[in-house]
């Protein structure tokens, strides 16, 4: 199939790209092979991009009743990609409950089984179409091990946007799937509780890093995945737990797992709470994590993360509809929409209102 390069303004629905598209700033906007929707159009005028390549050949446009960005998920998830994703997400995550069942009752540690298992998210999927797919998935697994491998694979998605060499990026995946193996010896009723912990259970819980590490801490790995293991709960300010360490003595590994740790949690469900909207996440990040997780980190994954929502409809808290149409870079939880009546709300002069849902 041969490719041709055409003008932004002649882009139409149902063209599929022939190469990632990139901004000028380097903003990774849409990866090969991307069947262009009207959300798509936006956002390349948006970053008034001048030209993209596609495929000479443009797949017939796709028309459906539902609204434009639920479409594009039904579409999405209709996929041959999604699908490989999804049977590669499950099995990742059935073979972490086996791996986790081998460490600790043999206390044999497979690393060439947790390389095979995070190898495929690292080589076969472009980043943004894994965070994508990622956002798609609704495991029902046990939450430690689905907890595990989304842990991982934000992990390796924030190591690409942080350009590490492929070497720390196969280790920084494997922390992430090993980081809360220490959970495997907390008493599962009180690890599910659904009510708030008392703080007696709250110490009880912390001390999964310590006895994770005890885990691996003979194991043939890498000196900064054991160190993740014990400090992912670490802080920048040294009120963090175990070792209450301060910014530089906490290795790089932990101070990106612990970014997304912590947006999983909240985007996930949990027996304490309900997923929220990545926007949500977001806003929670930026207003209570700042200076105490890794600062450049926690900016290059917020405003990564909030791109990948550039076109997608919201329903706002004012009860209105609208869709997200920049993303403020002082403030990524802070988009400007423009509602269904044309509008236009620059959510960061406007603090109070927020995004409600995705719709």
């Amino acid at each position: 199939m041969t490719e041709a390069k055409v003008s932004v303004s002649e882009v139409q629905e149902g063209m599929k790209t022939s190469k990632d598209v990139i901004s000028q700033e380097g903003i990774f906007l849409m990866p090969k092979d991307t069947v262009i929707s009207k959300n798509h159009i936006l956002k390349l005028q948006l970053y008034q991009m001048s030209h993209i390549t596609i495929y000479e050949t443009p797949l017939e446009p796709i028309f459906v009743t539902l609204k434009e960005s639920k479409t594009e998920d039904v579409i999405v998830s209709q996929t041959k990609e999604f699908k490989d994703f999804s049977t590669k997400y499950l099995s990742g995550v059935n073979a972490i409950e086996r791996e986790f069942s081998n460490m600790v009752q043999k206390g044999s540690v497979d690393s060439k089984s947790l390389s095979s298992i995070v190898d495929t998210f690292i080589h076969e999927t472009s980043n943004n179409q894994l965070f994508s797919y990622l956002c798609r998935i609704q495991s029902k697994d046990d939450a430690t091990f689905s907890h595990s491998m989304n842990v991982s694979i934000l992990a390796t998605i924030l190591g690409k946007w942080l350009h590490l060499d492929d070497h720390s990026i196969m280790n920084l995946s494997i922390a992430g799937l090993l980081h809360d193996i220490g959970k495997t010896q907390i008493d599962p009723k009180i690890l599910n509780k659904k009510g708030k912990l008392t703080p007696d259970e709250f110490e009880y819980i912390k001390t999964h890093t310590t006895l994770g590490y005890k885990i691996i801490a003979d194991a043939p790995l890498d000196d900064g995945i054991k160190q993740a293991v014990l400090m992912h709960h670490e802080k920048m300010n040294g009120s963090g737990y175990p070792l209450h360490l301060s910014w530089e003595k906490i290795h790089m590994y932990a101070k990106i797992i612990a970014i997304v740790d912590i947006y999983d949690a909240i985007t996930s469900d949990r027996p304490y709470h309900n997923r929220f909207h990545p926007f949500t996440a977001i806003r929670v990040l930026e207003e209570e994590c700042y200076g105490v997780l890794e600062t450049d980190y926690l900016y290059v994954f917020l405003e990564n993360i909030a791109h990948n929502f550039l076109g997608n409809d919201v329903l706002l808290s004012t009860g209105e509809e609208a869709k997200i149409i920049f993303i403020n870079p002082q403030s990524p939880s802070h988009p400007m929409v423009q509602t269904k009546s044309s509008k236009f709300i620059d959510l960061l002069s406007y603090d109070f209102i927020t995004i409600d849902k995705f719709i």
